[in-house]
């Protein structure tokens, strides 16, 4: 949909850069030739022909802008499109499609030297449904996806891998630069749970960085992480 905008953007500025072009022609020669100026207010044929031009170029006039206006509508919706592809509709962080195309960067054992992979997981969402309500607990998770981007976001990749497990990737990651990332979550959950002291999130993360668990492909290595939970 991208390319089909785009092709439609560029036929459109090239069909209004003619239009203006041969508008400035015909006024140049028009004003340059002075028996055709002066006799269209004498030759009623050529007063109307002018008039009829005239109209002619402000209906494509028109057109052209309502093309343009058309083309912003449609980027506005292709946008929108996209936001439905990548992104949890219900937290509005990425989603698991999101996930799986960040997976594809690291094709190679080059491309993961560095990385830290981390799944967080909200251990007690079952509890909060079950005393709470379904609704109640969807919207917990909204909250923590909310914490947990602005948290993790400095950090690399965050996002909703599905029920109530998250995925952080971070480049140029080892030991302590995920210490400081825990510390950072764990004080944000606690604050969090200090104003909802009637039903706490209680979250378990586990992680592995390539560096120390070398695997063959970046699938292996998230899998890694998700096999600790066991």
């Amino acid at each position: 949909m991208k390319k089909n905008i785009h092709n439609f953007k560029v036929l459109k500025v090239v069909e209004l850069s003619l239009f203006v072009v041969l508008e400035i022609i015909f006024l140049v020669i028009l004003l340059a030739n002075k028996t055709i100026s002066s006799s269209i207010f004498v030759d009623r044929s050529l007063f109307r022909l002018c008039s009829i031009m005239y109209i002619t170029v402000l209906v494509s006039l028109g057109f052209l802008i309502y093309d343009f206006y058309k083309l912003r509508e449609l980027k506005i919706q292709s946008h929108e499109l996209e936001n439905l592809a990548y992104l949890d509709a219900k937290t509005g962080i990425p989603n698991r499609t999101s996930c799986s195309l960040l997976f594809e960067n690291y094709k190679t054992v080059e491309s993961m030297h560095g990385i830290g992979c981390v799944v967080t997981k909200i251990t007690n969402i079952r509890d909060i449904n079950r005393i709470n309500g379904k609704a109640f607990g969807d919207r917990v998770i909204r909250d923590f996806s909310r914490l947990f981007e602005n948290t993790a976001k400095d950090y690399g990749f965050v996002g909703r891998n599905g029920g109530n497990e998250f995925i952080t990737v971070i480049e140029g990651c080892d030991e302590s630069r995920l210490r400081t990332y825990f510390d950072l979550l764990q004080r944000s959950l606690a604050e969090y749970n200090r104003g909802n002291e009637s039903s706490p999130i209680e979250i378990r993360s586990e992680y592995s960085l390539f560096d120390k668990e070398p695997t063959e492909t970046f699938s292996e290595l998230v899998s890694k992480v998700y096999s600790k939970f066991n």
